[in-house]
């Protein structure tokens, strides 16, 4: 189970990182904020990972999802995909992180409060949607 998923959040993280290159020279800003959402998405991420696999994910897991990051960011930065392949990997991921944020972040055994999340998820739209 523990290869299974760190095998796919390992390609999860690769396609962030293919995102996070490929976006255009203009949208410094953007990037920052993507960047810091990811960032905050990744630790969610890390922390439930810790949480379901302990000593495994410590010495093994969190190494290899950082790397697989790094090299989704050097395919990025080397190899241009279609415009259409890009959107693609861009919905799947904002579906990924939906559904991740549904399983990890919401639930009540997890003592996850939907008002803060609603909070925090007005505040970001309205924060890109002033840039």
């Amino acid at each position: 189970v523990f290869w299974l998923h760190v095998g796919a959040f390992a390609g999860y993280n690769a396609l962030i990182g293919y995102i996070l290159a490929n976006r255009d020279a203009g949208q410094t800003l953007e990037l920052v904020w993507y960047t810091v959402a990811m960032a905050l998405h990744f630790m969610v991420n890390d922390v439930a990972l810790q949480h379901d696999h302990q000593g495994l994910f410590a010495h093994r897991g969190r190494w290899i999802l950082a790397s697989a990051t790094l090299v989704g960011w050097a395919f990025g930065a080397t190899i241009e995909l279609s415009e259409l392949a890009v959107s693609a990997v861009t919905a799947f991921i904002a579906g990924a992180i939906i559904l991740n944020v549904l399983k990890e972040e919401l639930p009540t055994e997890r003592n996850s409060r939907f008002g803060a999340f609603l909070l925090g998820s007005l505040g970001y739209s309205l924060l890109l949607l002033m840039l």
